[in-house]
C-alpha cells in the first residue's frame, strides 16, 4: 500500500514540475514576443526621427529630430541645395561634371533636370568649362519654401562664383520647382524629388 502511494506521489511530482516547466516556458515564450514587438515599435519609432546630414550627396552622420515640422525643414533645404551644388557647381574635369550630374543630381530630380542637363550638353557647355579651365561655385543667398500647399513650391535665390585664373566673376542664379516626396533609395537617400524645374535667372553680375 505504501509503495503504491510512494507511485502516485510521484507521478504527482512529476505532473506538478511539468506544468511548472511549462508554465516558465509559456511565460518566456509571451515575455520575449511583447519585448520584441516592443524594442521592434521604438526602433520604428527612432527611425522615424532619424534624418542625415549630407554633403555633395554624400551620407554623413544621421541626427535625430523630435519635431516632425523641423525635421521636414532639414529634409527640404537640404535636399534643394545639394541638387544646386551638384549640378550647378562644375570643375574642369568631364569625369567630374559627369559623376556628379548624372551619378547623383539626376536621381534628386525628374525629367525636367534631364532635359536641362542634355540642352546644355547639345551646346557643348560642359567641354567649354573643361577646355577654358575655370571653376564653377555655387553660392546660396536664400531659399523659399511653402508648405502650405503640396507639393511644395520652392524658389532659390543665389549665384554663380567662376574662377578663370586670378580672376572671379559671378553669375545670378535663381530656380524654382516643386518638392515631392518618394521613397528612399541608395541613390536619393531624403527620399525626395524635385518636379517641375526652371531656372529663371542666370545673368552675369556687374
Amino acid at each position: 500500500m505504501n509503495d503504491t502511494y510512494h507511485i502516485f506521489n510521484d507521478l504527482n511530482k512529476i505532473r506538478a514540475n511539468s506544468n511548472r516547466v511549462l508554465y516558465i516556458s509559456l511565460a518566456l515564450t509571451v515575455g520575449c514576443t511583447l519585448f520584441n514587438i516592443y524594442f521592434g515599435y521604438k526602433t520604428n519609432e527612432s527611425a522615424k526621427n532619424r534624418f542625415y546630414l549630407l554633403d555633395n550627396g554624400q551620407k554623413l552622420a544621421a541626427v535625430r529630430i523630435n519635431d516632425p515640422k523641423r525635421a521636414l525643414d532639414i529634409l527640404c533645404e537640404g535636399h534643394v541645395k545639394n541638387f544646386h551644388e551638384l549640378f550647378f557647381s562644375l570643375e574642369p574635369d568631364l569625369r567630374f561634371i559627369k559623376r556628379n550630374i548624372e551619378g547623383k543630381a539626376l536621381y534628386m530630380i525628374d525629367h525636367s533636370g534631364k532635359r536641362l542637363y542634355n540642352r546644355l550638353l547639345d551646346q557643348n557647355y560642359y567641354e567649354d568649362v573643361a577646355k577654358s579651365d575655370y571653376s564653377i561655385e555655387v553660392e546660396q543667398d536664400s531659399l523659399y519654401i511653402d508648405y502650405s500647399a503640396y507639393p511644395f513650391a520652392f524658389r532659390f535665390m543665389g549665384k554663380q562664383k567662376i574662377r578663370k585664373n586670378e580672376k572671379t566673376e559671378y553669375r545670378n542664379l535663381v530656380t524654382s520647382g516643386f518638392l515631392l516626396e518618394t521613397k528612399s533609395t541608395p541613390n536619393n537617400l531624403n527620399g525626395l524629388k524635385i518636379i517641375r524645374f526652371h531656372v529663371l535667372e542666370n545673368n552675369d553680375l556687374q
